[in-house]
């Protein structure tokens, strides 16, 4: 539809039951995975840090106007479904990736991807395993009923190849498997691989194989039927992403300069965006002040592991991330 095209008035649907009960705690609550960088780990004072805190963040700045009104509470890869379609959480993020049947069996709706990753292998060196066809009888530490452990098997049996699984759900465990030598693989996201390997006290005695076995969207995930606060989950990540394709920072976002465009205009509260969802015409604003837009949140986080940006720069720098228009 053109851009001088008149939209129709339609009559909003009745309220969002989880908008409401999150106003009435006074706090948006978020799974993560407890030990997770560069997604979610507490820092050394025990605050919540990563990629995934910071969607959080900038949700309950979009609703309250404040970023600490957001709780993190972690989730494992057996507990993370059921804390969301409980209720328990108000929204998932913990590296979940986006796959069918998720949407089609579990009664949630993918809602916004904050970062584009794949499925990748980290070895201790003096294995002297250089590539994925070398893990042939190999151990390997998965969470059970994971994308991660159904994409694994599907990946050595195309290869014919063999390995045995270590189950395992809670992250902590994992790691604590893989560092004592009781499983000579661990497998998860590429960054999350990454994250974890800057983390140790030294980095080169590990090696991420080159290959990654798949593509994943990783993102925010809700109940279904609730129209409203998915539009507010999905609009405010993509607020971030438009923020930084149109240059708007933590530092600009209340001085924009003489005459920003209209697109700067509406997204730091000009016309009726944000009340249509039910929040303040400032509720992009707010997002952005608190975490900054989608370049800031990845130098913050993602960067200091070394991590390259990768699929995730802005579509005009050849990445995959972008903003659909927010008029």
């Amino acid at each position: 539809m053109g851009a001088g095209a008149v939209l129709p008035v339609v009559a909003q649907a009745p309220g969002s039951p989880t908008l409401a009960a999150i106003r009435a705690r006074g706090q948006v609550v978020c799974g993560v995975q407890s030990n997770n960088p560069p997604f979610s780990l507490p820092d050394s004072r025990g605050v919540w840090r990563g990629m995934d805190v910071d969607s959080c963040r900038a949700l309950a700045a979009a609703i309250f106007g404040d970023a600490e009104k957001a709780v993190i509470r972690p989730v494992t890869g057996m507990t993370r479904f059921p804390a969301v379609q409980s209720g328990d959480i108000d929204v998932l993020y913990g590296s979940t990736t986006w796959t069918t049947t998720r949407e089609t069996q579990l009664g949630l709706v993918f809602a916004a991807a904050n970062y584009y990753s794949g499925q990748g292998f980290l070895v201790r060196r003096s294995l002297g395993v250089t590539r994925l066809a070398q893990l042939d009888g190999a151990t390997i530490c998965v969470p059970p009923g994971s994308t991660t452990e159904v994409i694994l098997q599907e990946w050595f049996r195309a290869n014919r190849l063999s390995f045995q699984p270590i189950l395992i759900d809670d992250p902590n465990e994992i790691i604590g498997a893989f560092l004592s030598g009781r499983c000579d693989v661990y497998t998860r996201d590429m960054t999350g691989l990454s994250g974890f390997r800057m983390t140790q006290p030294k980095p080169d005695d590990f090696l991420l194989l080159p290959e990654n076995i798949t593509m994943e969207p990783l993102g925010a995930w809700i109940r279904k039927g609730d129209d409203q606060w998915l539009d507010i989950v999905r609009w405010t990540q993509f607020a971030l992403v438009w923020a930084e394709q149109h240059g708007v920072t933590a530092a600009t976002v209340d001085n924009p300069g003489p005459s920003p465009s209209s697109d700067v205009r509406r997204l730091l509260g000009a016309g009726d965006i944000g009340p249509t969802m039910g929040l303040d015409r400032r509720w992009a604003a707010n997002a952005i002040r608190a975490v900054g837009h989608y370049g800031e949140v990845w130098e913050r986080n993602a960067a200091p592991y070394g991590l390259a940006r990768g699929l995730n720069r802005l579509w005009d720098q050849g990445g995959l991330m972008y903003s659909p228009p927010l008029r």
